[in-house]
């Protein structure tokens, strides 16, 4: 038997579907997303899909996130192309809800964050980012009451804050992190890569090579004192900025724990590489573990 996706736009509805689904005592996944769906997304659902007994997606290119108008308006949205996608893979249900439903009394971001990690890297760039995104993950988790919630980490410093949410105000939520699905060239799948030109989107592969040659730097010399840890993360930043086509925004290594900048590189520790650049016109992060 083949099952129809059902497409619910408004709360009440998407409400009394949620209460049936909790009924049956049933499974719920959820895979909130701003649309423009590409391999990286279905690889979220086909996880959730496979884990719990309905899957469900939301789209919704969230408002309050954007510290950038422009970039609010000019966000690829495929509503058509994003159905078809989720039909072809057996989704459940997809929330499409507009922003009167999301937020009727135009109410404000909820003021949830630690300076330590929601004003650094995309926090600084990007000001008020974080706290749209909480605001609007919190709205969506209050609505669906999923057991399990995917992310992918790609987008990983926005994993780390929503993680780091659902367990200090208990959600009985369990939050899956995904691995980013990447292009031939090592390119992270985003949904602003379709703005991406021939020639920008064969360089932004640099942004993904330039992670590997630090993670193998690391993993042949073991550990980095703070002298070798400073002049190799220089070397590999002058090489991005040598490229005409790549303007560096950051280029930072953390500590996995407590999302906090390493100066050096220990054992027994787990780091990660975060990068943000403009490739042409379009801005674009990625991030790779080192263990």
């Amino acid at each position: 038997m083949i099952l129809k996706l059902k497409i619910i736009k408004d709360i009440n509805n998407l409400t009394k579907s949620i209460l049936g689904i909790k009924e049956k005592n049933q499974f719920i996944g959820f895979v909130p997303t701003m649309g423009c769906l590409h391999n990286g997304h279905l690889s979220l659902l086909n996880q959730s899909i496979s884990e719990n007994d309905i899957t469900i997606c939301s789209i919704y290119v969230n408002p309050t996130q954007f510290n950038d108008k422009n970039d609010f308006l000019t966000y690829p949205r495929h509503y058509n192309l994003d159905i078809d996608l989720l039909k072809s893979i057996d989704c459940d249900l997809l929330f499409l809800p507009r922003d009167q439903e999301m937020y009727p009394n135009n109410d404000a971001d909820i003021k949830y964050y630690n300076s330590n990690y929601m004003d650094i890297l995309e926090g600084e760039k990007r000001p008020g980012h974080f706290s749209g995104v909480i605001t609007i993950v919190n709205k969506l988790f209050n609505l669906i009451q999923p057991d399990r919630a995917y992310f992918g980490e790609k987008d990983y410093q926005q994993l780390w804050i929503i993680q780091s949410f659902t367990q200090n105000c208990q959600l009985p939520i369990e939050i899956k992190s995904c691995p980013t699905i990447r292009e031939e060239n090592g390119l992270a799948l985003s949904s602003r890569n379709v703005h991406l030109t021939a020639a920008a989107k064969e360089q932004a592969g640099t942004l993904f090579s330039t992670l590997e040659l630090f993670k193998n730097e690391v993993k042949y010399r073991g550990i980095l004192n703070e002298v070798d840890f400073a002049a190799l993360k220089q070397k590999l930043i002058n090489s991005l900025l040598s490229n005409s086509l790549i303007k560096l925004d950051y280029f930072e290594v953390i500590e996995e724990e407590y999302f906090r900048f390493a100066r050096e590189i220990k054992n027994n520790t787990k780091y990660r590489i975060v990068i943000a650049a403009y490739v042409g016109r379009v801005r674009l992060i990625d991030n790779m573990s080192i263990e």
